[in-house]
């Protein structure tokens, strides 16, 4: 459900301003908005409040720390933790503007120096590997040709020459050179080749002439240490220095790491600050002033107001005091739209989050994407086995990382589809596939291999709820926010589907007050849905009637739910029968189970992400585009980063 909003107004002794800021953040429950002006910078007016030159250069030298910190995080090994940012909190709010600058330049300089360091070792272990593996490639044709690198040969990188160009590159070579220099060509990596050219011992200055006027990268050894008479001692050479910058980039991480372990707290908690800092002289501009007071403006969640209220009186007494403001004339697009679900449906906010909130006041249907993601999924999944490695995956996660609010609802979502999965699975005995039955012989209540047309009709009975429901609330939204003919397009839509299920129930014998009356009925409904759509989209009726039988496929398309259902359980039955496939006995036993396992993994990799990918396609694509408008704004209260 969409919560309550209050429209609120805090008037103020404009000698407050420097309290009240930072106590709306305090709270943290104040949507703020632009206090409407009648003329700017009017005498007996309210006019904008402007930051003073004091406060400016304040938020400009913030700005300037928060730019060099956003610079330094980043090479942190890693992000401090809510806790441990949390203990040194006050200390680092306490600092004044000397420490705040010798604590970023020292932060700063310290870990960009590691960076650029590990940066530069990085680039040199790759250069020396590169170098290693083209010298391995040509190491036959120097061997079989007499030559040595830098004396009587000189080798290149070619990338993105063809035959031709290749061609006429040797044709120049050999013009400039003389016909005593050979060139021999070798694949290396993805339209790339190395080219060895073999010349006299004398002509090798005007060889590297030749390439350098031709504009060729010539490979030469990295560093002068890896030289050597052979190919064999040059190799060696360079394991031996891949292993040296090894050892340094180990010990630059381990510096990375510890300045992280000691520094990064601090640095979390002062970024947190400043933004904090930031925001609080920022929003001042929102606000308006005259001589003796000062004026905000926000949205509140109704349950909220009277606490708010009353911590106001409390801290300010007479010198401030929040009311309440008429909302009859509001668009309500600038009404913040804030999500108040039940604690169960809550974590699903984090799926709805992929779009825009809908207008104020309209319907969420969360709950309702909920429930049916969470259906869809078990009835697609269906393994008990399966579910229950989700739920402890889920609870895993949770317990290392649970402090992220997102990873926290996603992890309770992915329970949710576990537990979803074991009760359908218990329905199916469905335990690793047919793991339980072959054990037991115990039947399955309903064996999803055996029962592809039951199956088939369950999924798209899910399809004709799902498509209904959602022009059921198509009609709700367009009648609740006066858009009538929207709600009558979709009424008529309605309509028509229902008139075109009860013609095809009719004439397969299924209409239980027999055929005759369900085609009169049916036909009765097509004419009322057929007024609609004439009367709601005109000559564009054409296109209604086309639509409502695009929605007959809309249904159909949920068979999707028993397609992937199958491809489920046929993959874990073929698990649990490679041992027989395989012969049985010991030795079939000893492959077939590894083998069984790598294969129920796999089933449960591909059982986490495509049923998840076509439940929420169903919701998205089918259900929710018929009355669900993304057109609102969030919610958005002027709150702390960082409690201290």
């Amino acid at each position: 459900m969409i919560a309550k909003m209050t429209r609120v107004e805090v008037v103020f002794l404009r000698s407050e301003l420097e309290d009240i800021v930072p106590f709306l953040q305090e709270q943290g429950v104040m949507h703020l908005e632009d206090v409407p002006l009648a003329v700017e910078e009017f005498p007996g007016f309210l006019h904008r409040v402007h930051l003073p030159a004091p406060k400016k250069a304040e938020l400009d030298r913030l700005q300037e720390l928060a730019t060099r910190l956003k610079e330094t995080l980043p090479l942190l090994s890693r992000t401090a933790s809510a806790p441990e940012i949390a203990k040194v909190a006050s200390a680092v709010a306490a600092w004044d503007e000397r420490q705040q600058q010798q604590k970023t330049r020292f932060w700063h300089r310290n870990l960009r120096s590691l960076g650029r360091r590990k940066l530069n070792v990085q680039d040199n272990i790759e250069l020396v590997r590169q170098y290693g593996a083209i010298l391995t490639a040509v190491a036959p044709v120097l061997a079989a040709n007499s030559v040595t690198l830098g004396v009587n040969g000189r080798a290149m990188l070619l990338d993105g020459y063809t035959a031709e160009g290749l061609e006429s590159l040797e044709k120049k070579l050999v013009a400039s050179i003389g016909p005593e220099c050979s060139f021999v060509k070798h694949p290396f990596g993805r339209n790339k080749v190395i080219g060895v050219i073999s010349h006299p011992k004398e002509k090798g200055a005007h060889v590297s002439a030749f390439l350098e006027k031709e504009g060729v990268m010539q490979v030469n050894t990295p560093e002068e240490s890896m030289k050597a008479s052979s190919v064999s001692q040059m190799l060696h050479n360079i394991e031996r220095r891949i292993g040296e910058l090894q050892s340094d980039l180990d010990e630059i991480l381990t510096k990375i790491q510890i300045f992280s372990e000691q520094h990064g707290a601090e640095i979390g908690a002062f970024e947190r600050f400043l933004n904090d800092r930031i925001k609080q002289l920022d929003v001042t501009n929102k606000f308006a002033q005259s001589k003796m007071v000062a004026v905000i403006h926000g949205w509140v969640p109704a349950a909220s107001v009277e606490q708010l209220a009353k911590v106001l009186r409390r801290d300010f007494g007479d010198r401030a005091a929040l009311g309440t403001l008429p909302m009859d004339e509001v668009d309500l697009h600038r009404i913040p739209t804030l999500r108040d679900n039940h604690p169960i449906f809550k974590p699903f906010e984090l799926i709805m989050g992929f779009m825009k909130p809908p207008t104020y006041g309209s319907f969420d249907p969360t709950w309702l994407v909920a429930v049916s993601f969470i259906i869809f999924y078990g009835f697609i999944l269906g393994d008990a086995g399966y579910g229950l490695i989700l739920i402890a995956i889920g609870a895993w996660v949770k317990s290392k990382w649970g402090h992220i609010k997102p990873l926290y609802d996603g992890m309770t979502i992915f329970q949710w589809m576990g537990a979803s999965s074991v009760l359908f699975g218990l329905i199916y005995l469905e335990i690793f596939g047919n793991f339980v039955e072959k054990l037991t012989g115990w039947p399955a209540l309903f064996h999803r291999a055996h029962e592809t047309d039951a199956l088939l009709y369950m999924g798209i009975a899910f399809g004709a709820i799902h498509i209904p429901l959602s022009l059921i609330l198509g009609i709700r939204e367009g009648y609740h926010h006066h858009h009538t003919k929207h709600a009558e397009e979709k009424l008529g839509m309605f309509l028509g589907l229902i008139a075109l299920a009860t013609a095809v129930a009719s004439g397969a014998g299924y209409f239980p007050l027999g055929a005759a009356l369900g085609y009169f009925l049916a036909a009765l409904l097509a004419g009322t849905a057929l007024f609609y759509l004439v009367k709601s989209m005109g000559v564009m009726a054409a296109m209604g009637v086309m639509e409502v039988i695009g929605l007959t496929a809309n249904v159909l398309s949920y068979s999707r739910l028993m397609a992937l259902g199958i491809a489920s359980i046929a993959f874990a039955d073929i698990a649990n029968d490679l041992p027989n496939m395989l012969g049985g006995g010991p030795i079939g036993y000893l492959i077939g189970i590894p083998m069984a396992l790598a294969v129920h993994v796999l089933n449960i990799g591909i059982g986490v992400f495509s049923p998840t990918i076509h439940s929420l396609r169903l919701n998205f694509v089918e259900f929710l585009p018929k009355f669900y408008a993304p057109e609102g704004k969030d919610y958005e209260p002027f709150r702390k980063e960082l409690v201290w």
